[in-house]
């Protein structure tokens, strides 16, 4: 009987509910700003190399709209649209990504000290307004051959440098015909 009664009273036990499991949530934050502080720490700066002084267009949507009778936004904030003063620059690249050809508008320059020196000249030529260069270079060009340009015209003394689509480059102006005046 022993036996009898040891199983009814096992079957008539009721499960006990589960225990209730501690969620550590203190480390896990101490792990969140561990790494916070890491990323925060070991983030560098970029270097000089890696900043470019872009000039993009402002849309008329963008600029801020005239109120309280001003006749016209300030000089800081002038567009200026005057795009045939630029000088442009053709850079293509070979199969490898390599500088094949460099153009400056329409004279070929055999390397980057002598458009350094071609660029010298405008600015000086241009004296107190700002020289602004558009250079158009192949989408196979290298970054590192991209950036010894910008670095020629920065070094020349060129204000601006802009990054310019092939698609919007002027077209080479033609021979005129031989018996033209």
């Amino acid at each position: 009987m022993s036996t009898l009664a040891g199983r009814n009273r096992s079957k008539s036990r009721r499960p006990q509910p589960p225990e209730e499991v501690a969620f550590p949530v203190t480390p896990m934050l101490d792990m969140a700003f561990q790494l916070l502080a890491f990323f925060v720490l070991t983030f560098q700066v970029p270097s000089a190399e890696t900043h470019l002084d872009l000039d993009l267009p402002a849309s008329p949507l963008a600029l801020p709209s005239e109120s309280k009778g001003k006749g016209q936004a300030p000089a800081s904030r002038r567009v200026d649209t005057d795009l045939e003063n630029d000088l442009w620059i053709r850079a293509e690249a070979d199969d490898l990504g390599d500088l094949k050809s460099l153009r400056l508008g329409e004279a070929v320059q055999p390397d980057l000290t002598t458009l350094g020196e071609r660029l010298g000249r405008y600015v000086q030529i241009m004296e107190n307004r700002p020289l602004r260069v558009r250079l158009v270079a192949d989408d196979a060009l290298r970054y590192e051959e991209a950036a010894r340009i910008i670095a020629v015209c920065s070094a020349s003394g060129v204000a601006t440098v802009r990054l310019t689509d092939p698609a919007t480059q002027p077209a080479p102006a033609s021979p005129m015909p031989r018996g033209a005046p």
